[in-house]
């Protein structure tokens, strides 16, 4: 079966796999959904093979989507491979309270194109394709936003910007210049999707760096852009137990490749591959994409998908009693994680 469709269903089920846990105020039960339904899904699919570059991270010790594990033919030499970074749930913690900002989702690209980023932060512009040739992001964030004001001839560029203490001065310079800002609790990726589907102009603010490789994948597949550079976790948490110890991986991690917290990062940098491709279903979801909903036997679902600069916006219905007569990996999901 062609990968894209492959890629896209993973997402729908985790989505589905996780809706149980919505409200719950457990987010590690709606992770570990997302993250069977991802092992299900792609563990035995003959014909390729993905290689976690980016999962589910280095400080958890995680059993499953575990950086560089493998999953597909992976019994078949002749099978190629393809990078791929995922997050089976970004924003547990909305899904887990039933607020907007959860979605499941994968990027996909060539074998060795893919830049297997640290546990740091990361500060990230992601604009629309319009101001590609506009941005950059040594300039500064208030610097940027005055060049695409000049470019549009028009203060009122609308942003989305995770509402954090870090972000506060940012925010309200934002403001003083016109700028309207929509204020988020998690979920850049995802307010990423909203700038290719044009509910937004940019998004900023500093973030994980893992997701960094979902959003240039997203860029690079939609002609859109991002620059991003990497923050040292002292910068963020000067005082946590864990800083002296964070700090220290993240130089040497710095160091082997080359890179220090100046370094402006292009998506292509970060994903060296025009063939890229992104995919995402909404759980909570929120903007353009919406959540996932159930009734009388039947999963709504809307799903997401970029590649080659075309963008695709899905509406999917999964009729719980079709599927389980056709797809017995499906099955054994919606039994074990059925309303």
């Amino acid at each position: 079966m062609n990968k894209d469709i492959i890629l896209l269903r993973t997402v729908e089920v985790a989505a589905i796999a996780s809706y149980k846990y919505i409200g719950k105020k457990d987010k590690n039960l709606v992770d570990k959904a997302a993250v069977e339904a991802f092992e299900v899904m792609l563990k035995n699919e003959k014909g390729f093979i993905l290689k976690v570059i980016n999962g589910e991270g280095e400080l958890d010790n995680a059993p499953m989507l575990y950086v560089n594990q493998m999953l597909g033919d992976i019994n078949n030499p002749e099978s190629p491979i393809f990078d791929v970074s995922v997050d089976p749930i970004e924003g547990t913690n909305p899904a887990a309270y039933n607020f907007a900002g959860s979605i499941s989702t994968i990027a996909v690209s060539r074998e060795n194109t893919m830049l297997q980023m640290p546990e740091m932060y990361m500060e990230k512009l992601f604009v629309k394709d319009k101001y590609v040739n506009t941005i950059n992001l040594a300039d500064g964030i208030v610097n940027n936003v005055l060049k695409m004001q000049e470019q549009e001839n028009r203060k009122d560029l609308r942003c989305i910007i995770l509402d954090k203490p870090r972000h506060y001065k940012i925010i309200e310079e934002l403001n003083k210049i016109g700028v309207i800002v929509r204020l988020i609790q998690d979920g850049d990726v995802l307010a990423a999707i909203d700038v290719v589907n044009g509910e937004a102009d940019f998004v900023y603010g500093i973030g994980g760096a893992p997701e960094g490789c979902l959003m240039a994948s997203l860029a690079i597949a939609s002609g859109c852009k991002m620059q991003s550079r990497l923050v040292l976790y002292n910068e963020i948490w000067p005082n946590e137990e864990e800083t002296k110890t964070r700090l220290n991986k993240e130089l040497a991690w710095m160091s082997k490749h080359n890179i220090d917290t100046n370094t402006i990062l292009e998506d292509f940098d970060l994903v060296s591959d025009y063939r890229t491709r992104f995919f995402a279903a909404g759980l909570t979801a929120g903007g353009s994409l919406k959540p996932i909903s159930y009734k009388k036997g039947k999963f709504f679902v809307n799903a997401f998908m970029a590649s080659h600069g075309i963008v695709r916006n899905f509406n999917t219905v999964y009729d719980v009693n079709k599927v389980n007569g056709l797809k017995p990996d499906i099955k054994y999901l919606f039994d074990k994680y059925k309303r």
